[in-house]
């Protein structure tokens, strides 16, 4: 019998799993990989988190990692706009960040367990039971945390899959790992034809480049290589760093990434993360967003285990805070999606705003978060 069961390893899920260890509950924590990997993921970390990952034991002084303060955005042909980032972030790859998340949640007690993908979430009574190709454990809690996409959500018969529509609309995303001359204090971000690539760099003088492409545009080129060299490329900015050493035989990826709204509470279940909605890369910072949520359902938890709330209270005071605390960034962030991409619009935005400071100044500021 465990006092929580989080289903899904990543940010919010090790950042859960650590808060609930801290205030003295049994934790099992579920992940359907194995420490440490890679993730197709953007790796800045916006500097609201840094508080929140300091206190739960990351000691980035001792990672020595790079510190970003400036942004550069370019439009499909190479017209490009530069600004401060108004608060800016540390750059880090998810292979070291979850991995030291993973390690600290091991020290505090919780149970980990690897390559482990939870089947079924099955409600009796009080208790949930969780069922897993190896095995059934029982919990007085349950959090959801796996992700963009699981066999959980077909299992769960979560709506937003039948709402999504042709998957030539979902998303592809394709990451590298690259060494070539970069400025460690920037990051990029560079539009072409049905997606934009974000750059920045990691640990170890390590250059992370992820990009995101419509599915209508991938399925067209029939590849990466054909989508690179025909689409891609045609942005110069892209042309350049597209050339440089890449440090994996091939790229990780991943497809039918699908931004339909998620339900925060499913089938009476907490979604945190990704599981609860998908975050628009340009919206900045999902990975803090992932955090904050499990900083926001933590003290929640603890108050449902020490039988202050009942279930459907927290569930209702975590979807509250939930959109409170992220309503207006997913709102701005789909906004930016659908300028970004499209070749025209792109150039009149990035042309307009260079006109603008304050104007810039302040759509970056709605990407970003108080700290927590």
């Amino acid at each position: 019998m465990y006092d929580v069961c989080i289903i899904g390893g990543g940010l919010g899920g090790l950042s859960l799993s650590i808060q609930m260890a801290d205030l003295g509950w049994n934790v099992l924590l579920l992940e359907k990989k194995e420490y440490p990997f890679h993730r197709v993921c953007g790796e800045y970390v916006a500097a609201e988190s840094w508080d929140f990952l300091r206190r739960i034991g990351i000691d980035d002084n001792t990672l020595h990692l790079p510190k970003i303060t400036d942004l550069l955005v370019s439009a499909p042909n190479g017209e490009y706009l530069e600004s401060d980032l108004t608060s800016g972030g540390i750059g880090i790859s998810r292979h070291l960040l979850d991995d030291s998340l993973y390690k600290i949640a091991l020290q505090k007690g919780v149970t980990v367990l690897t390559k482990t993908t939870a089947q079924s979430i099955l409600e009796i009574y009080q208790y949930w039971e969780i069922t897993t190709q190896k095995d059934t454990y029982i919990a007085r809690s349950v959090v959801g945390a796996f992700g963009k996409r699981s066999n959980l959500d077909h299992r769960l018969n979560r709506s937003y899959i039948d709402n999504s529509k042709s998957r030539l609309n979902h998303f592809v995303a394709v990451k590298y790992h690259l060494k070539g001359d970069f400025d460690d204090h920037k990051i990029e971000l560079h539009n072409f034809e049905g997606g934009y690539c974000g750059l920045s760099k990691v640990e170890n003088d390590i250059l992370c480049m992820c990009y995101m492409v419509s599915g209508k545009v991938f399925h067209r080129e029939g590849n990466i290589e054909n989508l690179e060299n025909n689409v891609l490329q045609k942005n110069p900015f892209l042309k350049k760093y597209l050339q440089y050493t890449r440090l994996w035989k091939k790229p990780l990826s991943i497809a039918q990434i699908d931004f339909s709204k998620k339900d925060i509470i499913e089938k009476n279940i907490p979604m945190i993360g990704d599981a609860s909605g998908l975050i628009a890369p340009l919206c900045g910072n999902g990975m803090s967003m992932s955090m904050h949520a499990s900083v926001i359902i933590a003290p929640l938890l603890d108050q449902y285990l020490n039988d202050e709330l009942i279930w459907s209270e927290m569930n209702e005071e975590y979807a509250r805070q939930w959109k409170y605390h992220f309503k207006t960034r997913l709102k701005a962030g789909r906004l930016l999606q659908q300028s970004f991409g499209k070749n025209f619009i792109t150039n009149i935005v990035l042309q307009v705003l260079k006109g603008s400071n304050k104007a810039t100044q302040k759509i970056i500021a709605a990407t970003h978060g108080e700290a927590f």
